[in-house]
């Protein structure tokens, strides 16, 4: 009978819920509340600092969310407190790599640009700071917008690389079709002023393959064509 009862005791069925917790001699007949007794009894303390750990986690997890927001709204306020380019500029060096900050470069040379002043330089500190914070969708488009006044300064202005500049907005992957189109115009515009149309239509031509053929300059390009005879597709067909 004691063969028997101790081979009984070593058969185990699938859905046999005794066998969930590991128990002593004793407790091999215990029903369920006594095994989660037992097991609570053997496992309390990791379960506690499981628990434990986790609590601590979330309560740091929303402790720095909450000072990551005191910080950006004190940044706003500061932000908000300038008062001229001095205070602008000194904003942008103590904080790089925020948005605010290449907001307030690119208002520093707006103001020179608006002002009728040489703003090409000031263009390109935005610009530059902007390059501090290459993941920012939206620093990284606030960059391009300073690149893109910088090419058209230097355009006026005359300057060698000029095109240099125009074409790196024009053609890159990253920068805003609300900004390539402007830098395809310019550079069109750019060769028409050299008399070379061949180079002309290129750009034009580039703004409906890379921008789609509703794209918003679709006025400004027809303009121009209109306006120089050598662009129309009648010329264009007969060089």
């Amino acid at each position: 009978m004691a063969a028997m009862s101790d081979e009984s005791r070593k058969k185990t069925t699938p859905d046999d819920d005794r066998n969930l917790v590991i128990v002593d001699e004793d407790f091999a007949h215990a029903d369920s509340e006594d095994r989660l007794w037992l097991f609570w009894e053997r496992n309390r303390e990791r379960i506690i600092g499981s628990t434990l750990a986790i609590f601590i986690g979330l309560v740091c997890w929303f402790a720095v969310d909450a000072w990551l927001d005191s910080q950006r709204e004190a940044l706003r306020e500061e932000y908000a407190s300038l008062k001229d380019d001095a205070g602008r500029a000194a904003f942008a060096s103590a904080h790089p790599g925020e948005t605010l900050s290449v907001v307030a470069l690119l208002e520093i040379a707006d103001g020179l640009h608006e002002a009728g002043k040489p703003s090409l330089a000031a263009y390109d500190v935005a610009a530059t700071a902007a390059e501090s914070a290459p993941n920012d969708k939206t620093v990284q488009s606030l960059g391009w917008r300073a690149r893109l006044y910088a090419a058209l300064q230097a355009q006026e202005a005359g300057a060698p690389d000029a095109i240099a500049r125009l074409t790196r907005v024009a053609e890159s992957t990253t920068a805003p079709d609300a900004l390539r189109g402007p830098a395809l115009l310019a550079l069109a515009r750019g060769a028409i002023a050299k008399s070379d149309y061949t180079a002309a239509r290129n750009w034009l031509d580039k703004m409906d393959r890379q921008l789609g053929p509703n794209h918003p300059w679709r006025e400004d390009q027809r303009a121009l064509i209109s306006s120089e005879p050598s662009l129309r597709p009648s010329a264009a067909r007969g060089q």
